[in-house]
């Protein structure tokens, strides 16, 4: 859609019906600054506010998205290149949430792995000692899943990684409100699993030497027992957005549901 074309449209026929934008503001329940916002092209109205705007400017939907008055015979070649314009900005849309959700991702791993790189190096310790503690790591992934499947909750979170990437194409209010619940649990689990096996391995801490001996073994014990931690806060934040995308997506699906039961009401 050509939002200064569309924003211009709206201009020249809120002044032909002789209104400020004050005035078809009010009409519409928004801002004199927002409709200023349509007409200079920075902006588009949401969907519950097209309709109401085109009965407004007396003027149809398929008009609208098109930004022109339409004569009979082009009207229905028009409608079909607004749905397949309307179509390729939805993908583009879900192409860059996929994509800003994987590089919020692995801008927390680098930056988590960085700040451990850092603090750890400064203790003269060696990475190869403390980098990956695959008991901790395992027991978490398990008790997660046990709490997923024990829930019910297993396949819908498998599910929400296929709704959030555009495998799965049609979707229910039910299913969204599942899917979101299993990361919810999942995400909880796993940071609460993270500091519980982190109070575990401080409990088992057992100072040995003396001097610069009893420092470097502590300060490694100390490290060990504070990857589960960095485990847990590592699967907090990759399904912290996934949740949010989830949420959002549940929302607007309620809205569009309440929407479709008030207009067959009507």
């Amino acid at each position: 859609m050509d939002q200064e074309k569309i924003g211009v449209f709206i201009s020249t026929l809120r002044k032909e019906q002789g209104m400020t934008q004050q005035q078809l503001a009010d009409a519409i329940g928004v801002s004199n600054k927002t409709i200023s916002k349509w007409e200079c092209g920075k902006g588009m109205p949401e969907l519950a506010l097209i309709v109401p705007l085109c009965h407004i400017l007396q003027i149809s939907i398929n008009e609208f998205l098109s930004g022109e008055h339409l004569l009979e015979n082009g009207y229905t070649e028009k409608a079909e290149v607004n749905m397949m314009n309307l179509l390729q900005e939805t993908e583009n849309s879900k192409k860059k949430s996929r994509s800003s959700l994987l590089a919020f991702g692995i801008t927390v791993i680098i930056f988590l792995f960085v700040v451990l790189y850092s603090v750890i190096t400064n203790m003269g310790i060696s990475m190869n000692m403390l980098f990956v503690d695959m008991p901790t790591l395992l027991s978490m992934f398990l008790v997660t899943a046990l709490f997923l499947l024990g829930t019910n909750l297993g396949l819908p979170f498998f599910d929400s990684f296929r709704i959030i990437f555009g495998k799965k194409k049609s979707v229910s209010i039910k299913q969204l409100f599942q899917a979101k619940s299993a990361i919810k649990l999942a995400k909880i689990t796993f940071l609460g699993m993270g500091f519980l096996e982190s109070c575990i391995s401080f409990m088992a801490i057992q100072p040995m030497g003396e001097g610069t001996l009893l420092f470097t073994g502590l300060s490694i014990s100390i490290s060990i027992a504070l990857n589960g931690i960095l485990y847990g806060l590592i699967g907090f934040l990759l399904l912290l957005p996934i949740q949010v995308r989830l949420e959002i997506m549940y929302m607007q699906k309620q809205e569009d549901s309440e929407k479709k039961t008030e207009d067959d009401a009507e």
